[in-house]
């Protein structure tokens, strides 16, 4: 018989997975244990892992692993083991406080994503290589600096299919209220553009930029950072809004 364990930290904020699909579990900081399982929500077919940090009693980080994993690894006749329920207060171990975040497809193992129309990007896309090919005007959008921690990264690459000129607009924003700092440097007849960190919370690439710029970004726990490879740096630069 199958058995699945269960977490909740909000009304609106419940986790089932199998027992089958918890992998691990680590010691992420004082109080912090994080448990991991194969992805119950990765669809792209290169299944990542989902997330529950558990906050618990102090310095009992050991204790609270040893008991959830009793918990699962345990006899008990029930389909369904509770871990952690901020809601009804029910903890499978006395070291369990809070449920403190519950991170749907925290790591991925898919290290490409295509896109052609707007996409909200997040935690489980670090590392990955953003190909941008869009069908009309798209957003971009980078998760928070602080949300995603330091060495988070990604790689835009802007392409077209017949090669040249993009024809459709691409812009890529920063959280909000964060602001980029770098630079992008431009081929054709040299220049370049400095992101001033206090405004510039896009890239606009305007649909005369050109198939195969591409974007290394990165987060610094604060904000977000970027280098940039372009043709032309008034097709292509930081901005205080997105193009049109």
């Amino acid at each position: 018989m199958a058995k699945f364990v269960y977490f909740r930290n909000a009304t609106d904020d419940a986790y089932l997975n199998s027992v089958e699909n918890f992998r691990g579990m680590n010691q992420a900081a004082g109080d912090t244990v994080e448990l991991f399982f194969t992805s119950a929500t990765d669809s792209t077919g290169n299944t990542g892992f989902d997330k529950v940090t558990i906050t618990t009693t102090s310095n009992k980080e050991k204790e609270a692993m040893e008991g959830i994993a009793a918990a699962i690894a345990g006899s008990s006749s029930k389909t369904v083991i509770t871990v952690a329920d901020d809601v009804l207060k029910v903890y499978s171990d006395d070291h369990i406080s809070v449920v403190a975040g519950i991170t749907r497809n925290a790591v991925s193992n898919n290290g490409f994503l295509a896109i052609t129309a707007d996409t909200t990007l997040a935690g489980a896309d670090n590392g990955k290589i953003v190909q941008v090919n869009p069908a009309a005007t798209t957003l971009v959008q980078l998760p928070g600096a602080a949300d995603v921690g330091a060495g988070w990264n990604v790689r835009i690459v802007l392409t077209e299919d017949d090669g040249g000129a993009m024809d459709q607009i691409v812009n890529i924003g920063t959280k909000a209220g964060e602001f980029f700092n770098g630079i992008i440097v431009g081929a054709d007849a040299g220049g370049s553009v400095i992101a001033n960190g206090t405004s510039n919370d896009f890239i606009q690439c305007k649909a005369t930029a050109t198939s195969g710029e591409e974007f290394f970004i990165f987060s610094d726990g604060t904000r977000m950072h970027a280098s940039g490879l372009a043709i032309d740096v008034s097709d292509t630069l930081f901005a205080d809004a997105a193009a049109a």
